[in-house]
């Protein structure tokens, strides 16, 4: 997930809670009816694309939710399985000012989702030969230290590999870390792109070679290969080794050589300001005050803090992308079924989904059933296999990609980050969607 939140924080579950709602995908679990809604009450909740019979309570449940959350203007839910999408509709408002509807081709910010992407394009380039997840990042990038620096603060950095950056061991804890510009402890350097560059003496706000550049001069909070803290910045870098690797920009080489190849041609990165808003991108509504009382990181009249309150631009390869909820599972389901025109191998899906020796093996030696690797959560049993997903969440969106065991795969976004319970739409309804899955004796053809 990226933080922070300046309006309303939701009530967040820890991982190892969410994980304990969704990690049950696929094993079949027996569960009491949901509640069915009527077609007076649906009515009144704008629902689009094509009706799936056989998958209507899926239809069900996000109605029923978002008329029990007036706060939650609308939702997109795709279903793909074996390699193909089954189901894409819209539910609710993309715009609440237009009123206009989320339709399946709805673009949201995906948030954190984003680093399924980047890890993929670091696979792709190893893949080809191009890279080795044993790699030292730094030496790699090579890039001219601040404030004319012999050396950068800590050596660390340069023992730092590819590896430790997709599975989140890195030495980076947006916990732990003294922030240079705050009084509290904890530091998430993508948050601060207008301290950063005047710290730097370059343009504001600060891209993200330069927000790199910055943390040249930061100690590290931990050795690297010790320990699992969730790190923005370390995909951040992710994304850099993949622009010096590649010779193109970040987005281009993911566009081109792993989404595009897909069939996959309306994800882009995101920008900031309402006056950009993308082709078919909803309206971002924060939970809260939703008025104008953040400062602008690009300078001017103050604006929410959803629209230029945060540099989504300098976010692009940790949670920049915009995308509809089938392209999400068009991309997640490539990864169960290969040979369907994605550009990743058998081999490289693999490494995606296996488990780190940091995060993945207790002190004892034990093999833990829950882990990270390389830009999913992962849990993987003997014998029911391997369940992956990944949730993404801003002030004014929320995501969540599921990658089921049983070959199923669903992806949902929201256009805000609190339901009237402050609580984050797609940790509500992830696990009821998993119920539902597990109780559906027919598919769809």
């Amino acid at each position: 997930m990226d933080r922070p939140f300046r309006h309303s924080p939701p009530r967040v579950l820890s991982r190892r809670q969410v994980f304990a709602l969704v990690a049950k995908a696929g094993l079949g679990l027996k569960i009491a009816s949901l509640p069915k809604i009527g077609l007076a009450q649906a009515a009144t909740t704008p629902v689009t694309g094509e009706p799936v019979a056989e998958l209507h309570e899926f239809d069900d449940l996000l109605v029923r939710y978002l008329r029990q959350n007036p706060s939650v203007p609308g939702a997109s839910l795709a279903v793909a399985r074996h390699g193909r999408v089954i189901y894409a509709r819209g539910f609710g408002y993309a715009d609440l000012e237009t009123r206009d509807s989320v339709k399946p081709n709805s673009r949201f910010r995906i948030a954190s989702v984003s680093k399924t992407f980047t890890s993929a394009a670091i696979m792709l380039l190893v893949q080809r030969g191009l890279l080795k997840v044993s790699d030292h990042a730094f030496p790699l990038l090579d890039l001219q230290v601040p404030f004319h620096e012999t050396s950068p603060l800590d050596s660390r950095l340069y023992s730092i590999t590819i590896h430790q950056l997709l599975c989140h061991t890195a030495g980076w804890s947006r916990n732990l870390g003294r922030n240079p510009f705050e009084t509290w402890t904890g530091f998430d350097p993508m948050f601060f792109p207008v301290q950063i560059a005047q710290s730097l003496g370059v343009p504001s706000p600060a891209g993200p070679t330069d927000i790199v550049r910055f943390m040249l001069t930061r100690p590290l909070d931990f050795d690297p290969g010790t320990r699992y803290w969730y790190s923005n910045f370390g995909y951040c870098v992710l994304g850099r080794v993949i622009e010096k690797v590649s010779g193109v920009p970040y987005g281009e080489f993911v566009r081109k050589e792993l989404l595009q190849p897909l069939g996959i041609e309306d994800v882009e990165l995101g920008r900031s300001l309402l006056a950009q808003r993308a082709l078919h991108e909803v309206r971002y509504y924060p939970s809260g005050d939703r008025s104008a009382n953040s400062k602008n990181v690009f300078g001017g009249q103050d604006v929410p803090w959803c629209y230029g309150g945060f540099e989504l631009e300098a976010m692009d390869s940790h949670g920049g992308w915009i995308a509809t909820a089938k392209d999400l599972a068009v991309f997640a389901a490539s990864l169960d079924v290969p040979t369907h025109g994605g550009s990743l191998n058998a081999e490289s899906i693999q490494k995606l989904f296996s488990r780190p020796p940091e995060t993945g093996v207790a002190s004892n030696g034990v093999d833990l059933t829950a882990y990270y690797a390389y830009g999913w959560h992962v849990e993987s049993t003997v014998p029911t296999g391997t369940a992956g997903w990944h949730d993404g969440l801003f002030t004014g969106t929320s995501s969540f990609l599921m990658r089921r065991r049983d070959g199923i795969v669903w992806a949902l976004i929201f256009n805000t980050e609190n339901d009237n319970n402050k609580q984050v739409p797609s940790e509500v309804i992830a696990p009821q969607i998993n119920q539902l899955a597990d109780s559906i004796l027919r598919w769809p053809a």
